[in-house]
């Protein structure tokens, strides 16, 4: 069903391309019939996919479907306890990889698709321990602030609904998409892959060294721009930090290629000042919104319709409505959390942002739960004061605390090891200019970077605000205590760290 329906791309035009070697849309069908047939002939239920992005994930993943299989990616960046816990939780039956079994994994081998070189391991599963919701054919683990991954159960048809929309967002005529997110990202699996191919245009696909990364750090930016240049694709998705990434290296003189004619931003909330900064430097960038509940994207910025400074209008797959200024998805979204019947065939999708809609165009202002209430009785919510300060391009990380305070101060991570206090000095008295006195940052302090290895950061990079708050609880404390800017008590000591960068993977 899923190759006559959605993989109508000529059969002798380029599918997927991979570090020289390329897979044209017959030779793509074939690859996913032949483990479609595995799976089908073993009577595998579920299936867990460890890959670097590669020819073979996208064959593991469309045959689950062709089977009608659930694919449970297993995101290479995930510690190995964040990845037993997504094995435990699905009880899969097979992982399926190119690489040595992990640990926890049968060492018994099997070759189930010689085309892509795609071997499996039994697992250890029992059937009657998982219980998820009927139609479910992907289940994504979102990290969450936790750390324990959280199991989102989605159907095949939600996922090229989204693509389908996605196709046509695009407005492209040739489509030579570069993925440069990891393929077990839901972002880039719908946006990056499902919905190029279902346009007929060719999936650029590299590892993770060729994109500049090791797991989740981005630590050869030059790598990754190199990479783009040698592909000359016409769009990628980005998140954030990539798109400063993208930014400092036009102020170094790079020019992007010409072909590129969309680049899609998601995963956390972009300053407009980055998003003019881009477009004034030819990179054509376009602000989205989604999370995984809602099977990924729900809202787009595109040529024909772009409102800087907003997440753009709804695509048309879902309807966004405002319930006491939180966002609220009705239509297409998932099927409900594994293991946890009490989710199940959601009727809509609180989705904990802030938001207004206006003429259509979404423009979200912060997470419900980090909203702050200051001593004068104002709320605030941090994610606006630090996506301006984020805008500043001398900063890295950034949380800002008021609670209960006269005023706001924040922890910050600068760019990189060259940045002075003074320079902080100033672009910080150039973002209060920009806003209202509460909301006015009147002391901060610079820290050392939060990463999962000092449990600040989860494995997909979000800030885990509640951990950092407590962490530096003295320093917040000193902060307001002290009249003057403190200077770095705890800034980095090890510049070759400060020197990369952890990704956040948008959902």
């Amino acid at each position: 069903m899923l190759l006559e329906k959605y993989l109508t791309g000529d059969d002798a035009s380029v599918a997927l391309k991979h570090h020289g070697k390329s897979l044209t849309y017959r030779e793509l069908k074939d690859a996913i019939a032949q483990l479609a047939n595995w799976i089908t002939a073993n009577d595998v239920s579920r299936i867990a996919i460890a890959f670097d992005n590669s020819f073979a994930w996208v064959v593991a993943d469309l045959a689950c479907q062709q089977a009608e299989a659930c694919c449970v990616p297993l995101p290479l960046f995930f510690s190995e306890q964040q990845q037993q816990h997504i094995l435990s939780e699905s009880q899969c039956e097979y992982l399926l990889t190119d690489a040595e079994p992990p640990a926890f994994a049968s060492t018994t081998m099997k070759r189930v698709c010689k085309s892509v070189d795609i071997v499996g391991y039994a697992l250890t599963s029992d059937k009657t321990s998982v219980c998820m919701p009927n139609g479910t054919h992907k289940i994504t683990f979102t990290s969450g602030s936790t750390g324990a991954p959280k199991g989102v159960c989605l159907s095949s048809e939600s996922q090229w609904k989204v693509a389908h929309s996605i196709s046509k967002a695009f407005e492209q005529d040739y489509v030579n998409h570069l993925c440069l997110l990891p393929l077990s990202t839901l972002l880039e699996n719908i946006a990056g892959v499902y919905a190029p191919l279902l346009h007929g245009g060719t999936v650029q696909l590299a590892s993770a060294s060729a994109r500049g990364f090791e797991g989740s750090r981005l630590v050869n930016p030059q790598a990754l721009i190199g990479l783009i240049d040698s592909v000359q694709p016409t769009s990628v998705i980005l998140v954030p930090e990539l798109l400063m990434v993208l930014l400092h290296a036009c102020s170094q003189g790079w020019v992007p290629p010409s072909s590129l004619s969309f680049i899609a931003v998601g995963g956390a909330h972009v300053s407009p000042v980055l998003l003019a900064q881009a477009q004034a430097k030819g990179l054509p960038v376009y602000e989205g919104y989604g999370l995984s509940e809602a099977v990924s994207v729900s809202t787009l910025n595109t040529g024909q319709c772009n409102v800087v400074g907003t997440a753009g209008k709804a695509l048309g797959h879902n309807t966004l409505h405002i319930d006491n200024g939180e966002v609220v998805i009705t239509g297409n979204h998932f099927l409900g959390y594994l293991n946890q019947v009490e989710s199940f065939y959601p009727a809509h999708v609180r989705t904990g942002d802030l938001g207004v809609m206006k003429d259509g165009v979404l423009t979200l202002s912060g997470r419900k739960k980090n909203i702050m209430v200051n001593s004068a009785g104002r709320n605030v919510s941090p994610e606006w004061i630090e996506s301006l300060l984020m805008g500043s391009g001398v900063l890295r990380q950034v949380v800002v605390f008021c609670e209960a305070r006269p005023h706001c101060v924040a922890l910050l991570v600068p760019a990189s090891p060259h940045i002075s206090i003074d320079g902080i000095h100033k672009a910080i008295a150039l973002i209060n200019q920009q806003l209202p006195d509460y909301a006015q940052i009147e002391n901060f302090d610079v820290v050392a970077p939060f990463t999962p290895e000092n449990g600040l950061l989860t494995q997909t990079g979000k800030i885990k605000r509640d951990d950092v708050i407590t962490h530096y609880s003295s320093t917040i404390a000193a902060l307001y205590h002290d009249p003057q800017f403190i200077s770095h008590t705890e800034a980095c000591t090890h510049p070759e760290s400060c020197a990369t960068q952890t990704i956040t993977f948008g959902e």
